[in-house]
């Protein structure tokens, strides 16, 4: 039985950051109120097991830790398999050790079998993808960038590719920068962050390439368990947090992030089950979780330069407990924290920006106005969430009368703003597309898609107006209507006690994905676009359905009996929010990126030979795309053609390379390019990349068909 008397602080393992709350009205329906939901007490219990409480803090350990020591020796060139393994384990010992898991007071019992269910389902999510797992080697996206320079990573232990002189001294006419490669001086360097290169290249250390292709599945099946622990820290309702997150986990847009070499899961990991850590650190005020939960944020800075935006809401949620605060012990137990927190996601968060900025070539410089945008941002919420913390506490007993109207009105204040932001989600949703056509730069790209899907021609259009339709392409209507209300609830319930999941959860995974809702910044194609969505928006969506579910479904009470209709309705709820997103998906659900490349480039790496050289004719956009994977697997010298070449100069070069003990070999994806590039080539078709399930490439739809995509590689032997 629990009464309105708080109980001691630092043992709290209710919802609160400040204070713990006295007995309020719930924001449930009266019969169906749940009475920890009333009264906040310590005596909730874990919604999840402790057993995947623990799982969960080894996996985040264990990411963190041999990200960071990877990425840390990739960055100074030193990496070295012999050296990552045991530092990286003794770092996710570490980690795990510091955040390890309390019993709680509580009963977590009825938690036991949702959890099972919740292994189950991503069990089946990482067979299903295991089985379907790309092999983009070829550089027409991120995915290729990040793959191939994993692999160079595993084999030459630095993130630096040297060409030297290699061509330069040979023929000034070629270049060794290629799509998703920058030359920088004497060397040459992928593009993006580096995190997920780092994990594939331990990987293919440890288990070779069938491994590494496999690192994004397991990040992404990691990923929904810690989905599945905030939404049960939400709704504590864990059942419905499975519906919502198994609605997740076939949405085709997480199953294209998992299946492909994408950095999107890594993050998606690192940010979800930073985000439940940090809810624990806030709820139980210790220092050890609140270190892991920083590094995990942190270190979603090492696998995207945009990560930033979620460490910007970081400053004003610690600045709001600070403020709820209302005793010294209380201040105390935060500083610990706030500063637990911060000392874990700063030098992650600087080794990600000090790779971006050294390792990535002009990526970092190119989008040095967005980066300098986020960082003031970052900076101006540091000072005003400090200047707010001191002006509070200096003002505290100044302004009572003010204080005490802010109290009382506290909950009408957060149904005003719960108000104001569903409908405003409801008219981006239903209103925007019709009254609101955002444009950018002309795109062909788009224009072949609009001509393909009879549309009009409006190559400039960025479809950013589509964002929330978008969403219920995936996740259906269901879900998003939900989600809307979900965020709604969580708003009210703020106006009426300090909650720490709601408080962390809206602004950190919210304001990146409100941006991007705004303005996704991204070519508009699907699947393609959604990526932006899948870190931060898609899961929040997730589990915000889960608590619109919580809201209108009643749960029996003590004493009471649930209404009957409460089992059929959340039956009809849980086939609709799965049964959606898995009709979107099951027409296309063997999609495999670039399944024949691997085998391609291998066999073009045993006719090349370990010395041979490798020239990519001139113009042949296409059959550039594999020269970062001809670099990569066959370790040889690679350039491409600035214009085409006489017989002389070719033979020139051929010789130039015997000299040097390599023989010279011409690419092309068709025999007239390579004849055009160079007279006297014998083009001779040695293999065939050849993927026949790729999604699609839409304007207006979900994908719903396979498309195949072949690409011959001729080649011809330079005699010099």
């Amino acid at each position: 039985m629990h009464t309105g008397r708080a109980e001691p602080l630092p043992e709290s393992d209710g919802v609160l950051i400040g204070e713990p709350p006295t007995l309020e009205p719930s924001d449930e329906p009266g019969p169906s109120s749940d009475r920890a939901d009333r009264s906040g007490s310590a005596d909730l219990g874990n919604p999840v097991p402790l057993w995947f409480d623990c799982g969960l803090v080894v996996a985040c350990a264990a990411v963190v830790a041999f990200g960071a020591v990877g990425l840390l020796l990739a960055v100074v060139g030193h990496y070295r398999a012999l050296v990552v393994f045991p530092f990286g384990a003794a770092g996710t010992l570490v980690g795990a050790l510091i955040a390890w898991p309390r019993r709680s007071s509580g009963k977590s019992g009825a938690a036991t079998l949702p959890a099972i269910g919740m292994c189950l389902v991503a069990m089946g999510f990482a067979l299903w993808n295991a089985a379907y797992a790309s092999h983009h080697v070829a550089i027409g996206r991120d995915p290729g960038v990040y793959t191939d320079a994993g692999k160079w990573l595993a084999v030459h232990h630095d993130l630096l590719v040297p060409t030297g002189p290699e061509w330069l001294t040979k023929d000034a006419s070629v270049i060794v920068t290629t799509p998703g490669i920058y030359t920088e001086g004497g060397h040459a360097e992928f593009q993006f962050n580096h995190l997920t290169p780092v994990l594939f290249a331990e990987a293919d250390n440890l288990g070779g390439d069938r491994l590494m292709f496999r690192v994004t599945t397991l990040l992404g099946t990691l990923a929904l368990c810690a989905i599945y622990a905030v939404g049960c820290r939400l709704t504590r309702r864990p059942w419905l947090a499975l519906v919502a997150v198994t609605a997740l986990a076939v949405a085709l847009p997480q199953l294209n992030a998992s299946r492909d070499t994408y950095s999107e899961p890594a993050v998606q990991f690192l940010l979800w089950v930073g985000i439940y850590l940090l809810i624990k650190a806030y709820e139980q005020r210790r220092l050890g979780v609140a270190l892991l939960a920083g590094a995990a944020l942190g270190g979603t800075m090492m696998g995207r330069v945009d990560a930033l935006v979620y460490l910007i809401p970081l400053p004003f949620v610690g600045a709001g407990a600070w403020i709820a605060a209302g005793t010294q012990r209380s201040r105390r137990s935060l500083a610990r924290v706030i500063t637990g927190v911060a000392c874990g996601a700063l030098p992650l968060a600087v080794l990600g920006t000090l790779d971006a900025r050294t390792r990535a070539g002009t990526y970092y410089s190119d989008l040095g106005r967005e980066i300098g945008r986020l960082q003031a941002a970052f900076v101006a919420s540091i000072a005003a969430a400090l200047v707010v913390a001191v002006v509070a506490r200096l003002c505290a007993g100044r302004f009572e009368t003010a204080t005490t109207w802010l109290r009382q009105h506290r909950p009408t204040i957060a149904l005003v703003v719960a108000s104001v932001t569903a409908l405003g989600l409801l008219l981006a949703w239903t209103l925007r597309p019709v009254l609101s056509h955002p444009r950018g730069a002309s795109n062909e790209l788009v224009q072949a898609l609009q001509a393909a899907a009879g549309v009009p021609s409006d190559p400039g259009r960025s479809y950013a107006e589509n964002t929330l339709r978008w969403f219920s392409w995936y996740l259906g209507p269901v879900t998003v209507g939900l989600a809307i209300l979900g965020v709604a609830v969580l708003l009210i319930r703020s106006g009426r006690r300090v909650d720490a999941a709601a408080g962390i959860v809206i602004p950190v995974a919210g304001i990146g994905t409100a941006l991007y809702l705004w303005n996704p910044s991204i070519v508009p194609d699907q699947i393609w676009a959604m990526r932006r969505f899948v870190p931060a928006g898609l899961p929040l969506f997730a589990v915000l359905a889960a608590v619109g579910l919580a809201r209108i479904i009643p749960r029996a009470a003590p004493g009471r009996t649930r209404a009957r209709w409460a089992g059929p309705a959340a039956a009809a709820a849980a086939i609709a929010i799965i049964g959606f997103p898995l009709a979107v998906s099951i027409p296309v659900r063997n999609f495999q990126p670039q399944a024949g490349y691997l085998a391609a480039v291998n066999h073009l790496c045993q006719r090349v030979g370990p010395n041979g050289a490798v020239l990519f004719v001139a113009g042949d956009t296409a059959e550039q795309q594999l020269a970062g994977a001809v670099r990569s697997w066959c370790n040889v010298p690679v350039g491409v053609m600035t214009t085409p070449m006489s017989a002389s100069q070719l033979d020139q070069l051929a010789a130039s390379w015997r000299a040097d003990g390599r023989e010279l070999w011409a690419l092309s994806s068709t025999p007239r390019l390579m004849m055009a590039a160079g007279p006297g080539l014998a083009p001779d078709l040695v293999t065939t990349a050849t993927s026949p399930h790729e999604l699609e490439m839409t304007i207006n739809r979900p994908p719903q068909y396979y498309a195949r995509i072949d690409l011959p590689v001729w080649a011809a032997r330079v005699s010099g």
